[in-house]
């Protein structure tokens, strides 16, 4: 799914290119299918995992649990982890993807809560458009993009042994659950909205590490303005040579 270490990064269409857009496509096809699905038929679905609210005793622990898809811990394990990347490649393009990766993330989830405008479970009442903001969960989304950059990211730059890499990603799918389970259980969300959440995170995460390999290795290698930069001069030189080329070839 992803680049393994010490992949060159891709500076044209490659196949793992082609294949990475077309599975970020896929995972949007199934996130349309599904949210129609979440509009009619799924309904009974989130009513029966509408629990009744949990023992008073267990809600100060189900809070902590919840934090874990909060930005506010989420983007400091991303900021260490891109200390220790910087340290290692020493190249701030991890930090401008990431940068621009969970901008992304959270621009998309406010359009499609806005959009969509589903209720909360408080209300008993799961219909869209009702100018709610419980679908997709930005929590479930936050977990899959942010912990799973942080297991992308040392996975490409730092070049980890493989059950390192292996156990980074086990921990992005406990975490996953952890989320799931306990927003279900604090009533805080429907059950799509959760399922929701994670392929929109998914999604993001999968266009980021296309992207990733996609560009050329020395872009953003310095900051983002110097990519910025060095993308303007690599378009000029393809341009030039496109125009210089000879007709018929």
């Amino acid at each position: 799914m992803f680049a393994r270490r010490g992949d060159d990064i891709d500076d044209g269409w490659t196949s793992a290119v082609s294949s990475g857009f077309a599975l970020a496509g896929f995972l949007s096809l199934v996130f349309v299918a599904f949210t129609l699905l979440a509009m009619g038929p799924f309904v009974r679905y989130d009513a029966y995992f509408n629990l009744d609210p949990p023992p008073a005793a267990w809600v100060p622990f189900l809070h902590v649990l919840d934090r874990i898809g909060q930005r506010a811990v989420a983007l400091p394990i991303l900021a260490g982890a891109l200390y220790y990347v910087y340290r290692r490649h020493r190249s701030w393009r991890p930090v401008v993807v990431a940068g621009a990766s969970v901008f992304m993330l959270n621009l998309l989830v406010l359009v499609l809560k806005v959009g969509l405008g589903r209720s909360s479970p408080h209300t008993a009442d799961p219909s869209f458009f009702a100018g709610g903001m419980a679908y997709p969960s930005g929590h479930s989304a936050n977990i899959v993009l942010m912990y799973g950059l942080v297991a992308y990211l040392v996975s490409r730059y730092a070049a980890p042994s493989r059950s390192t890499e292996t156990l980074m990603w086990g921990v992005v799918a406990c975490l996953a659950v952890t989320m799931v389970v306990t927003s279900l259980t604090l009533n805080w969300h429907w059950f799509a909205d959760l399922v929701a959440g994670l392929l929109v995170g998914g999604i993001v995460l999968e266009l980021t590490a296309t992207v990733d390999r996609m560009l050329p290795a020395h872009l953003f290698s310095a900051g983002g303005w110097s990519g910025v930069r060095a993308g303007y001069v690599d378009a000029q030189w393809l341009l030039r040579s496109l125009l210089r080329r000879p007709q018929g070839q």
